[in-house]
């Protein structure tokens, strides 16, 4: 009777397959290379060959093995296989053609698994909380069902019988509907819009092949977003419920949603550890973020539209700045935050936005200040594991729906900015004493205010101490130095009344890591390879065994690490540590200093008390003798303890200790240029400044006395905390003969260096570049010129990029002729005079660089986050003829 009647594939036989095939031959588990779920997959068989022969059940080796005439039998023995109608409308099916569905295949809507009971007694989880945008309703979903409270408690309407855990919910922004997404794992997902009075359903959005995990409005109302485990997105039009895009890229389920406020730009998080961004009127991707370093789990917008936030299983919060909204651009990183030992399971913002709070995996709940993206409080932790976390503006707190069934509300701080003012913050006090007074160690250890101490240590371990009287805020400067060939390596400390230590700062590690590839010695400054530098700023302090430093530029390329500050020669040290040596693998941590009693929020991480002690001068400066700059906590009596480092001593082991009032300064030089001027051409010197007593302000640097033709880029600012410059003298191809005669003999310029310290405008003279004379046919004449059109050898035109954005321009050669070598720009310094976190960027592992023969190529310039908003000359140094640079340039930074 079977055999006489059509029997249809997507009504007849696909519900059999899945009762007892698919469960071992599908997408994910294809046992034998064979497929039940899909027509097209069955009907092209297994690695043993065809599974069905249309027209011929007899001969079908899938019927076969089910009827067990062929082995192995299917489903196995310890497994349920069809009966015989089964079988029978298998066969049927076969001989009538296996025929295949007649478009698309119906959702399915059910599991053919095991029921099992829930205890009765257990709470049911809460899965998901929603709070409308006046705060005047709730919504709370369990496992099937969603409740709307009001805030007193009162229900407002109750939705039952939804397919399976409700992993969404979201208002409308009037409030009037809730949308619902859930589903059946491995059979469906469901979206669907509830209205909010009654509960009544109003439309339903169907269509996943896998369970929802979000469902999303639009600002405007035009549009609903849905993904899930199935990879795919579906851009919904609200009102007629079609499917207007199907966006697909992830390799991953999709955990979470977000649009934009304007409606244009929606954001995915997946599992495959990226967040993608889409266009939403084209429905094409516009970027893939892909930092993450394990599945993102939550992302959306800051409240002023201007950032992509997210976070996910790696513990860390990353945000991105929105640039491509109409067309694709990168969207550069801006931050990334370590913010908890667990994962990062959903964030939400405060009203405003200023703060954004994150719930963790282990129940932790961190609020972090969205101005500085650091972390300013940790709430008290959740007794069950949180599911969602929402903004409650009416009571200033977090609610957080738990595993146990219950909701915890978490009271936010609030934050009175005058309040976190300095105003406990000692204030530094600059001296002016009379000549320091002249002593010996066997004068007495006394001192007076401002004194020059011979003294000797003359056994070993013997150590000498010395006291004085400061007033709190005053800032002293304490020297020791070895007196002549004295072998002695002073270390010098600061100690109070009662012979303990005085803590200069204490610095709470936010971030931890470890030196990878190589260790470092005491002095080097480049290629600190570390793991997690992704997660690291320009700027941060480094601490490891006791030393800080400071990163000054990122790594460049793939075979290469941080350079620290200055970014040359030795590598200075801060908070009065001195350099020593890091062994691979040793543990480093980003820290942060804290303000006087502040209370470290608590991250996991350690906080390192940092004490008035030096061994070697942290700039550099003075070589291995002592430098260290104490500001007095508070009236009273002070000592200085003065050592050899390893403990040895006798009587050549002299020293000379100042314990003077600091006075910041700086000592400027310059270097001469290598070679004449070749015309067309420029030729780079270097401005550096030793900095003196702390002092960290801006230096410029002027030259007098240029000859007419000459192009400068001076006045040369040496930025703040920054320890060299460059500069770039230009000639024209051709000059005329009254600017010819400017250079008959050499010319020397004088070079000033000005800075403001303490009120007081402070002038240096640097000396000057000497001997400077023109000479004819340079081997190349490199030009900058704008991506889209070519401007004059000698304009000085603007190069403006965005801070976290790169841009483009050209470098041109004009080559003399017979002269095709390849001609270098530098590596990792290519790009000359930038904004200190302003590089040329994508150098590869051969740098900057224009092949042999070739005239032109792109070359790309990025602004860190870091970098100070503003206009500086750049211009590039080409390797040939001693370095020729091109004419300067501006590179305006952005906010």
């Amino acid at each position: 009777m079977i055999a006489a009647d059509a029997v249809n594939f997507a009504s007849h036989v696909s519900p059999i397959l899945n009762k007892y095939c698919v469960g071992c031959h599908n997408a994910d588990d294809s046992e034998g290379g064979l497929r039940l779920d899909d027509h097209a997959a069955l009907m092209a068989g297994g690695e043993t060959g065809l599974a069905v022969t249309a027209g011929a059940a007899g001969s079908s080796r899938m019927l076969l093995m089910i009827t067990g005439k062929l082995d192995p039998a299917m489903p196995p023995d310890d497994e349920p296989g069809p009966n015989v109608d089964d079988i029978e409308r298998i066969a049927a099916w076969i001989d009538q053609g296996a025929v295949g569905p007649d478009g698309d295949m119906p959702i399915k809507t059910t599991l053919r698994t095991p029921r099992i009971e829930p205890d009765q007694n257990t709470a049911r989880p809460i899965t998901s909380i929603a709070v409308a945008a006046d705060g005047g309703l709730h919504a709370i979903a369990r496992f099937a069902s969603v409740q709307i409270t009001r805030t007193d408690g009162t229900t407002v309407s109750q939705i039952d019988g939804l397919p399976g855990k409700v992993n969404s919910l979201q208002f409308s922004r009037d409030a009037k509907h809730i949308l619902v997404a859930s589903g059946v794992t491995g059979a469906y997902g469901r979206a669907a819009l509830y209205r909010v009075d009654d509960g009544s359903l109003e439309s339903e959005l169907l269509g996943h092949r896998d369970v929802l995990y979000s469902a999303v409005f639009s600002p405007d109302g035009k549009w609903v977003a849905t993904a899930g485990y199935d990879r795919v997105i579906k851009l919904w039009n609200r009102d007629t419920a079609a499917v207007t895009h199907e966006l697909s890229g992830h390799n991953g389920a999709i955990y979470d949603l977000a649009f934009s406020h304007d409606s244009k730009v929606l954001v995915s998080a997946s599992a495959d550890a990226t967040i993608k961004v889409w266009n939403v009127e084209r429905g094409t991707r516009l970027d893939t973020l892909s930092q993450g370093e394990g599945e993102m789990l939550a992302v959306d917008f800051t409240v002023d539209g201007k950032y992509i936030v997210a976070c996910g299983a790696d513990n860390r919060l990353r945000v991105w700045r929105l640039a491509s909204i109409d067309a694709a651009k990168i969207n550069p990183l801006v931050v990334t935050r370590f913010v908890d030992e667990s994962p990062l399971v959903g964030f939400a913002f405060t009203a405003g936005g200023k703060d954004v709070a994150v719930l963790s995996q282990s129940g932790n709940v961190k609020l972090l200040d969205t101005r500085s993206w650091k972390q300013v409080a940790s709430l008290d932790p959740l007794p069950d594991t949180g599911t969602d976390i929402a903004y409650h503006a009416a009571t200033h707190s977090m609610l957080i729906p738990m595993m146990n069934g219950e909701i915890v509300s978490r009271a936010l701080p609030r934050r009175n900015k005058k309040n976190q003012s300095a105003s406990e913050t000692l204030q530094p006090i600059y001296m002016d004493l009379d000549a320091l007074a002249v002593r010996n160690e066997s004068d007495g250890k006394t001192l007076p205010r401002g004194a020059e101490v011979s003294g000797v240590i003359s056994a070993a371990g013997e150590v000498d101490v010395y006291s004085w009287h400061a007033n709190a805020g005053e800032v002293w400067a304490i020297d020791v130095d070895k007196l002549g060939n004295s072998p002695i390596d002073p270390i010098v400390s600061i100690l109070d009344v009662d012979d303990q230590p005085v803590l200069r700062t204490r610095l709470h590690a936010v971030r931890e890591s470890y030196f990878t590839f190589r260790g470092k010695d005491s002095k080097q400054s480049n290629d600190f390879r570390v793991f997690n530098w992704q997660d690291m700023n320009l700027g941060d302090y480094f601490y490891s065994s006791g030393e800080v430093s400071r990163l000054w530029k990122h790594p460049r390329g793939p075979d290469s690490g941080f350079d620290t500050y200055p970014g040359e020669g030795q590598r200075w040290t801060y908070f009065g540590t001195s350099g020593t040596t890091h062994a691979l693998g040793e543990p480093g941590y980003v820290v942060r200093p804290l303000d006087a009693h502040q209370t470290p929020i608590a991250n996991g991480l350690p906080v390192f008390d940092v004490y008035y002690e030096n061994d070697d001068d942290p700039m550099r400066i003075a070589g291995n003798a002592s430098r260290l700059l104490f500001t007095a906590p508070q009236d009273g009596t002070f000592k200085v303890r003065v050592t050899d480092t390893r403990g040895e001593g006798g009587e050549a082991f002299q020293y000379r200790l100042a314990v003077r009032a600091a006075t910041p300064s700086f000592r400027p030089s310059i270097t001469q240029l290598k070679g004449p001027i070749f015309k067309g051409t420029g030729r780079e010197f270097i401005v550096r400044v030793d900095r003196i007593d702390g002092f960290d302000g801006p230096v410029t640097f002027t030259l007098t006395g240029l000859p007419k033709s000459i192009v400068s880029n001076s006045p040369i600012v040496l930025e703040a905390g920054q320890r060299s410059a460059a500069g770039t003298l230009w000639v024209p191809e051709t000059i005329s003969d009254d600017d010819a005669a400017d250079w008959s003999g050499e010319v020397n310029i004088d070079v000033v260096a000005t800075a403001d310290i303490l009120g007081r405008h402070v002038e240096r003279s640097a000396g000057q570049l000497k001997k400077i004379s023109l000479a004819d046919g340079p081997n190349v004449i490199p030009s900058l010129h704008p991506l889209d059109h070519d401007v004059a050898d000698d304009k000085t035109w603007v190069l403006q990029v965005r801070r976290g954005d790169t841009v483009s321009a050209r470098v041109r050669l004009k080559r003399k002729s017979g002269f095709e070598n390849e001609i270098s720009f530098g590596k990792e310094d290519a790009g000359r005079n930038a904004t200190q976190g302003v590089y040329v960027d994508n150098i590869g592992l051969n740098g900057l660089l224009i092949l042999a023969g070739s005239n032109e190529r792109e070359f790309f310039l990025t602004a860190d986050p870091t970098s100070v908003p503003g206009r500086r000359s750049f211009f590039l140094n080409a390797n040939t003829n001693g370095g020729v640079t091109s004419h300067p340039i501006i590179v305006e930074v952005l906010p």
